[in-house]
């Protein structure tokens, strides 16, 4: 009986565990106190631990001294943002450094790791808004995904045989 079913079974369970292994983007934050969400540290009050938020960016303002990103907070898994559910309320996120609003635009997705050091009042259309603002000691912008290519023309094959245009 020929051995070589044996890689067929080690080769994906040698994947499954290199995946399990993988480390996130950013370091967790320090000392790992409780994590709240955004609009929970607006109601709540401010949390004293550092926390670890993310989601996808709908404004950029460079200023002398920094960059300001305003940020609609998502659930994450894994440190990403998983966009698919409902949003966690909305966050600035103040970064020392200048960031290009080219590669920091709007709709990439973040993650980002700092202390949140106070709110500002801001607007969202014409709703007055309060938003929590992390100072970020970390932040990993995440890479965009791919949409799928799409066939233009040719011949398709499914059930019966039709002509793409």
């Amino acid at each position: 009986m020929p051995r070589h079913w044996i890689r067929w079974l080690f080769l994906p369970l040698l994947a499954l565990g290199l995946g399990a292994c993988a480390t996130p983007p950013l370091a967790p934050p320090d000392p790992a106190g409780l994590q709240v969400s955004p609009r929970a540290a607006v109601v709540e009050g401010l949390p004293s631990a550092e926390q670890l938020w993310g989601g996808v960016i709908v404004g950029l303002h460079n200023r002398v001294d920094h960059t300001l990103l305003e940020v609609v907070s998502y659930p994450l898994r894994n440190q990403e943002p998983r966009t698919s559910g409902m949003t966690d309320g909305r966050f600035r996120l103040e970064v020392r450094d200048f960031l290009d609003p080219v590669d920091y635009r709007t709709g990439r997705r973040i993650t980002a790791r700092g202390p949140i050091q106070r709110t500002e009042a801001g607007r969202i259309g014409e709703v007055d808004y309060v938003f929590p603002v992390m100072v970020a000691s970390e932040l990993y912008l995440w890479p965009e995904v791919a949409a799928p290519a799409r066939r233009s023309g040719g011949v398709t094959f499914g059930i019966g045989i039709g002509i793409g245009l």
